[in-house]
């Protein structure tokens, strides 16, 4: 499924799986809620970012 990152505006895949790449970031607990003002999945880019 093709979605627009709501963080930075850029197209990208989404598998809705666990095989997805996004299963494979780990992010804290805080950076978890902090996503909560985001209403859709974020690109790779965007949530590796956001786990460093």
């Amino acid at each position: 499924m093709r979605k627009r990152c709501p963080r930075c505006g850029k197209e990208f895949e989404c598998v809705h799986s666990k095989d997805c790449w996004c299963a494979k970031v780990i992010l804290s607990e805080e950076t978890r809620s902090k996503m909560k003002d985001y209403h859709d999945c974020l690109c790779k880019e965007c949530l590796e970012s956001l786990s460093e």
